[in-house]
């Protein structure tokens, strides 16, 4: 039993418990540990590593700050002080200026305990036991340090006691919270963690930190980015003494490596990915030594199924366009398109393990309605992903007479009472109808509009038509082809509920009722679509049949990919950004008034004419720059593409590309 730990805890060398279930933490899952001794480590005890400032110093048996002082009777060694860790050498203890005498009152003659600051390094929490009897309890002082670089006559914490040890502090600066150990009365067994607030000088009440105490010994307490980790000898473990931390109040183990058969204690974070424990696993519990941690990322390929099906049938859907999109970005990560069995697969390369990403996909097939749906990913190992578990990819059929409304999500209340003027919030309606027909450029659909039962027949009538026309009017400003959707004014001869206003039989609507005869449906009328995937005709000119259309490349040059733009540029030599904007089964005039711009570019890709604004690109942030002034100016589904000198590639590609390069 090592002198610390003798001192402080041989009355509780008779206690009895059954410690509570705890299991390994995820917390370091995503990381390869690497755990070595510190080269600082002396012959003697070396424990509970904290900072100061900028400054590292550990707890040490190695010399006593009284060089005629009796040695620790139950370890026969010198009791320990604090020292400055300077490289890997241990510097005289030297915490404090020799001008304001104050480094006799943190080096005493005795036992001397961990300490904890602020990041500003002008406040000190630490453990000793002042005066002369070495039996004495072990207490917790604090000091500020003034604006001269001079530190105030150390304070007693209020919790204090001759009947009690109270030690191990730390300042959770975040929170104002301190932290410490204590075996006062009151806990549930030898040493417990209690906390209280201190803010500006001032503690609050104490109390028991719930969970983390059993009828062991429970020390050590500190937090870490929102996590307490604490030591403690209950909670089931391995060894004597384990580390353990506490998130959403469940208690979990460190685990291998942190925690050995022997006493593994007093973890310290210097930052996210570095930090040191004490443990006295080298010399079979001889000595207490400094164990340095490293924890680098662990990388893993993980594969993603997507298996795309009909929603009334059940069969894989061939042929399905799928975008995978980084959804805080709108990066697209992914391109491609399903086999005859409705599979696709993207691989993540080299994916930190523990990644949240929010991804969302985009579903595109002709004759379907296309569908885009978000869904959340944390990668916890490289085992193959069924994404139709997570969320539903099935895509919806399109057919004659179908209404869009419930599919599209529309809200189909347009109008005020009496108005034919469209809302506000119709317009975000409509505007949904604009992109739904853009996406499927062939089929025709008929806009009906309907009155409730209120008002003259006729008039409803009249008010259904001026209705119709105004919204019909909107969408055809806005869609290519507008011949490609009529319209039509049904007044109230068709009501969705039933109670008509009129004739014989009479009754009365409600509020409810009459807003949902008040209403405009879409109805398909022609899909015109192929039965099969469209491909692009191979050069010279042939006739590509498919379904009930036909479409002829007249250009030669079609087929291949397209990049003329800036053929003659620099930019087109390696790697380049671009920002899409349309993908289109048949050519776009350049000029039409889809774009109103002159700086479109167009090249080909999976059989899809694919069409970009502005010019290329060389980095990626000037290019998601470029795609967020493009969804501000009308072009809300523009995203990020990739090219290698005349080849579209993944952006995973590109980032890699990019840094072997550098």
């Amino acid at each position: 039993m090592t002198v610390f730990r003798q001192f402080l805890f041989v009355f509780a060398t008779s206690l009895v418990s059954v410690a509570s279930w705890s299991q390994v933490t995820k917390s370091f899952d995503q990381y390869d540990i690497n755990l070595t001794p510190a080269c600082f480590n002396t012959p003697f005890d070396d424990f509970a590593t904290r900072k100061l400032g900028d400054k590292l110093f550990v707890l040490s048996a190695a010399k006593n700050a009284c060089e005629d002082i009796d040695m620790d009777e139950f370890a026969k060694k010198p009791f320990s002080d604090l020292y400055e860790v300077n490289g890997c050498n241990l510097a005289d203890p030297s915490l404090m200026s020799e001008e304001t005498k104050s480094l006799m009152l943190i080096n005493t003659c005795y036992y001397d305990g961990p300490i904890s600051s602020n990041a500003k390094g002008d406040l000190l929490f630490f453990t000793n036991n002042y005066g002369s009897d070495k039996n004495e309890k072990l207490t917790i002082y604090f000091s500020n340090k003034n604006a001269n670089g001079e530190w105030s006559k150390p304070q007693p914490i209020p919790f204090n006691n001759d009947k009690y040890n109270v030690t191990h502090p730390f300042y959770d600066e975040a929170n104002k919270v301190l932290y410490f150990s204590s075996d006062m009365p009151g806990g549930t067994g030898g040493m417990d963690i209690y906390k209280c607030t201190f803010d500006k000088g001032k503690f609050g009440q104490k109390e028991v930190v719930r969970f983390v105490n059993t009828d062991k010994n429970d020390i050590f307490p500190i937090v870490y980015k929102n996590k307490l980790y604490f030591t403690s000898q209950g909670h089931k473990s391995v060894g004597g003494y384990d580390l353990f931390v506490m998130e959403n109040f469940e208690i979990n183990s460190l685990g291998a490596p942190f925690n050995s058969v022997n006493d593994d204690l007093a973890i310290f974070f210097t930052d996210d990915k570095n930090g040191y424990i004490t443990s006295n696993r080298g010399t079979a519990g001889a000595t207490d030594d400094i164990y340095a941690f490293n924890l680098k990322e662990k990388f893993v390929d993980l594969p993603l199924d997507y298996v795309v099906t009909d929603a009334q049938t059940g069969e894989p859907i061939g042929d399905v366009a799928i975008r995978i999109i980084d959804d805080s970005t709108g990066i697209v990560l992914f391109e491609g398109v399903t086999s005859d069995v409705g599979l696709l697969t993207q691989m993540f390369d080299s994916i930190p393990l523990q990644t949240k990403m929010r991804l969302k996909i985009v579903m595109d097939k002709e004759g379907y309605i296309s569908k885009e749906i978000a869904f959340d990913l944390v990668v916890q190992d490289s085992n193959r992903i069924q994404v139709a578990s997570l969320v539903d990819l099935t895509l919806e059929p399109l057919s004659l007479e179908q209404e869009i409304t419930a599919l599209l999500g529309l809200k189909s209340t347009y109008y005020d009472f009496d108005k034919a003027d469209l809302r506000p919030d119709a317009i975000i309606e409509l505007d949904k109808v604009v992109r739904f027909m853009n996406k499927h450029a062939k089929i025709e659909v008929e806009l009906g509009s309907h009155t409730d039962c209120r008002g003259p027949a006729i008039y409803n009538q009249d008010l259904s038509n001026r209705r119709a026309t105004n919204a019909a009017n909107y969408i055809k400003a806005r869609i290519s082809n507008p011949e490609r959707i009529t319209y039509k004014g049904y007044g109230e001869t068709v009501l969705k509920v039933d109670c008509p206003c009129e004739g014989r039989i009479r009754s009365k609507c409600s509020d409810e009722e009459n807003q949902l005869n008040r209403r405009t449906e879409f109805i398909i009328k022609s899909l015109n679509i192929t039965t099969g995937s469209v491909k692009v005709a191979p050069k010279g000119g042939t006739q590509t049949e498919g379904g009930n259309v036909n479409f002829v490349i007249k250009d030669d040059a079609a087929a291949d990919f397209r990049l003329k733009n800036l053929e003659d540029t620099e930019e087109l030599s390696g790697v380049h950004f671009r920002v899409q904007v349309e993908s289109s089964a048949f050519q776009i005039p350049k000029a039409t008034q889809k774009f109103k711009r002159e700086d479109v570019y167009e090249y080909e890709h999976d059989g899809q004419f694919k069409y970009c604004l502005g010019t290329g690109l060389r980095t990626l942030e000037e290019a998601v720059k470029l795609q967020t002034q493009l969804r501000s100016a009308g072009y809300p589904e523009a995203f990020v593409v990739a090219f290698n000198n005349k080849t579209r590639i993944s952006l995973e590609q590109a980032k890699k590309l990019l840094s072997s390069q550098n």
